[in-house]
């Protein structure tokens, strides 16, 4: 038997569906047993998904296509073409596209016109850890003359963070890191390819007590409502990133015997656990011997709904369950914020577990505060020494001290790239002054006669300021300010267009300590009845560039989440200089309560900690944009935190690992290998940039919805 393969432009695309849904209508179904048991082995589930998914993989339909070709639900089309006809098969799950140019045959079996795939959409489940045996994937050729023939594939798989493919035997095997679905691609050779949908679920089970399965199973019998019980942390409707220790889930209202079923649940994840957990009940991820947070968030892009149970041991209680959101990315950078116990401006890397002290204070340097730091994590300004407090610039990667100005300044701004400072606050002349950062000499001077200006802050595209016009008491301390902006022009040294654009109003006059979102078109501030925290009565708002949308961000502020009164303890915010997973991250100070870690609500003693909220980035007048904040992981409990100004890391050089662009000297972050190992590049991967490389403009990244915030590409949603 001699057989020819044709050449075949068009792709056999796969559409996978992971719940067996199948929408077809008025078909002739007949089982197809070889590939039903292909299928059903290949998932180590036995959920009802999984098997309806291998139901609907095993059947073979005949279906109209509507352009003269038969088509059946394998993967593949059937069937006769001739030179300019392809056939499409759709049936739930999968379609496959083929074409051919010709034809011809050249006697005995015919020629290869099509590439059939076995199993189709297989569900592999990892569970515990323990890795499933092997699934092969194998592959058949479909003739003109309906016969089926040998075919060798090249094996591919586009999710290797969830499985490997042996690109010869077809062996599909877990990573057991993350769930999700990707593609497995048989190439043939000659143009003749098709490919499948192939899905990873996760599931891990926890009971470090064991418990009665006749207990266990009780949970299920639930009627009630549970009286008592109350959830405190995480708050509902949160959007927490990846790459963070996972949130500490704290509740009042249990006994110290009560023994609770925890279940947290996505589309390619589930976890189980039975704890006892008495008061203050506290509830922390495993991380031995599988980190659940890590596995969860890597297998979850979108929503997340967590239930947890009570039993009292007399009654089962309905769950207090909450929707959670695990955007797809790891934040980044670092946060530089001042611990007002101990009089020093630390470092907390974004996903570290402690922060650090960096800075090499010499006898001008100490009692630093008051800082700004380069959107590109390159230089640091800060006030030393208390009362005129003086500015000095620091370089981040060692701490060094670059330059001690002697001139009052209070608070002050960086630029973006680290080259000029704008400082003055504190000098009791009023105009806020530039400076480079390595001198003191005044190249210009931001000034409106009369007015005093305050905590300046500076885009992320360089070319406007906003800062605050204190109209009352010192630069330190004062209870009425209004918001202005201005636009900079670093290469001429002038101000121009200086405006007011939020004023002194209503119960909170204090407008100021502005941040620019990365897109540079809105300015996050603080509203409240006095400008130094400790105490205040606050809140934070978004506005854009000429003040006409002013927004209240009610869930950053999680007004109705928590009581009355905590509701109005936000301050200081601070931007990620970079859009992330599809939203802005706004870092907040407050001095709300924790959970039930940090419970003192004495204004005089509470703790101020740092918070971070979700922004969507697609920001309409009147709608808050915000999502209820997160404690940050990673500071102290027993320090007050504030200030907390949140920058990119210094930039690493090619050949160096990265996890985006944005960490990047060049901007970009791939693997040239076309592997799983990205590092830091010089150029990009081809003529445009991918999610998270450098950009100039909308039309340099290559996904055509993307969107050049803030000079990376990034993803928008609508």
């Amino acid at each position: 038997m001699k057989i020819r393969l044709t050449w075949f432009p068009a792709l056999a695309l796969i559409a996978a569906g992971c719940n067996g849904d199948d929408g077809r209508a008025d078909t002739d179904t007949a089982t197809d047993s070889a590939s039903a048991s292909a299928s059903a082995s290949a998932s180590a589930s036995a959920s009802a998904s999984a098997s309806a998914t291998a139901s609907a993989s095993a059947s073979a339909t005949d279906t109209d296509s509507g352009s003269g070709g038969n088509s059946d639900s394998n993967g593949t089309t059937g069937g006769e073409t001739d030179s300019t006809t392809a056939a499409t098969v759709t049936d739930g799950n999968t379609t496959g596209v083929m074409t051919t140019t010709d034809t011809t045959t050249d006697g005995g079996d015919g020629t290869v016109i099509e590439v059939k795939i076995d199993p189709l959409d297989p569900i592999v489940t990892v569970v515990d850890g323990v890795i499933p045996p092997a699934t092969v994937f194998t592959a058949v050729g479909i003739t003109d003359k309906n016969v089926e023939v040998p075919v060798s594939c090249n094996w591919s798989y586009d999710r290797l963070d969830l499985a490997s493919i042996n690109a010869v035997d077809g062996s599909f095997v877990a990573t057991g890191l993350a769930g999700g679905v990707g593609t497995v691609g048989c190439d043939a050779g000659g143009g003749l390819k098709a490919s499948t949908s192939a899905t990873v679920t996760l599931k891990f089970t926890s009971e470090p007590d064991p418990v009665d399965p006749g207990i266990k199973m009780g949970f299920g019998d639930a009627v009630d409502p549970d009286p008592s019980m109350v959830l405190l942390y995480p708050y509902d409707k949160t959007v927490f990133p990846r790459g963070l220790t996972g949130p500490t889930v704290q509740w009042n209202g249990g006994g110290a015997n009560d023994i609770y079923y925890i279940h947290a649940v996505s589309e390619f994840f589930e976890f189980e656990g039975w704890y006892k957990v008495p008061p203050p009940s506290r509830f922390n991820w495993p991380t031995m011997p599988n980190d659940i947070w890590t596995k969860l968030t890597s297998s979850t892009d979108g929503p997340l709904t967590f239930d947890i149970q009570r039993y009292d041991g007399n009654k089962y209680y309905l769950a207090k369950t909450q929707t959670w959101t695990i955007s797809p990315a790891n934040l980044t950078g670092a946060v530089y914020y001042w611990e007002v116990n101990n009089g020093n401006i630390v470092r907390l890397n974004v996903g570290a577990s402690n922060p650090e002290n960096f800075i090499q204070k010499d006898g001008n340097t100490q009692c630093l505060a008051c800082h700004s730091v380069s959107k590109d994590g390159s230089r640091l300004a800060a006030a030393a020494q208390g009362g005129w407090s003086p500015w000095t610039a620091i370089n981040p990667a060692d701490g060094a001290i670059l330059y001690y100005s002697a001139k009052a300044s209070g608070f002050q701004a960086i630029s973006p790239n680290g080259s000029h400072v704008l400082w003055g606050q504190s000098d009791g002349t009023g105009p806020l002054h530039l400076s480079t950062y390595n001198s003191n000499a005044i190249l210009a001077q931001l000034s409106v006669p009369g007015a005093y200006f305050v905590h300046p802050a500076w885009a992320g595209d360089t070319t406007h300021v906003a800062f605050g016009q204190r109209l009352n008491g010192n630069w330190l301390d004062f209870t009425a300010s209004h918001l202005w902006i201005t636009e900079v022009d670093l290469q001429g040294a002038s101000f121009n267009n200086s405006k007011k654009i939020v004023d002194s109003a209503g119960g909170l006059p204090t407008v100021t300590f502005p941040t620019f979102s990365p897109d540079s078109k809105w300015i996050a501030y603080m509203r409240a009845n006095q400008a130094r925290t400790r105490a205040a009565v606050a809140e934070v708002w978004i506005t854009d560039l000429d003040g006409t949308n002013q927004i209240r961000l009610d869930n950053a502020n999680s007004k109705g989440i928590i009581e009355v009164g905590q509701d109005q303890t936000t301050y200081e915010p601070t931007f990620l200089p970079v859009s992330v997973g599809g939203y802005y991250w706004l870092i907040i100070g407050s001095e709300r309560k924790y959970g039930n870690t940090l419970t003192d609500t004495n204004p005089n003693s509470r703790r101020k900690q740092l918070w971070v909220s979700a922004i969507d980035p697609n920001i309409q007048p009147g709608v808050d944009p915000s999502h209820p904040p997160f404690w940050l992981p990673g500071q102290e409990l027993n320090n007050s935190n504030m200030r907390g100004e949140w920058t990119l890391g210094p930039c690493k050089e090619a050949g160096e690992t990265c996890k985006g662009g944005f960490e990047c000297c060049d901007g970009f972050c791939y693997d040239p290998d076309m592997g799983d190992n990205p590092v830091c590049n010089e150029g990009p991967n081809g003529n445009c940039s991918m999610i998270g490389e450098s950009c100039e403009l909308d039309a340099s990244c290559c996904d055509a919805e993307a969107k050049c915030i803030g000079g990376y590409c990034a993803i928008i949603p609508q």
